[in-house]
């Protein structure tokens, strides 16, 4: 009997609730804030921040992923359009 492997983890992915926290949850707690760095309304920096690390932990999750097994198949490069052979 063959011996199966286990499933890899997925708990990085919960890492993807950060973004989401951040709009939600952080606004109405930043909404208020006077200080304007680069003559822009804090929000608005908030906002651009957010876009910044949402970046970020899409590309570590994405990292952590290509790490698994599982897409090994993956990454192995395509073949050129139009290739006749």
């Amino acid at each position: 009997m063959a011996q199966s492997q286990p499933a890899p983890s997925r708990r990085h992915r919960w890492l993807l609730l950060v973004p989401f926290l951040w709009q939600i949850g952080g606004i109405p707690l930043v909404n208020d804030i006077a200080w304007r760095p680069f003559s822009l309304p804090f929000p608005m920096v908030w906002q651009m921040a957010g876009i910044v690390v949402t970046s970020l932990i899409i590309a570590f999750i994405f990292s952590i992923d290509r790490q698994h097994p599982e897409f090994e198949d993956a990454a192995e490069p395509a073949p050129p359009v139009g290739d006749a052979s």
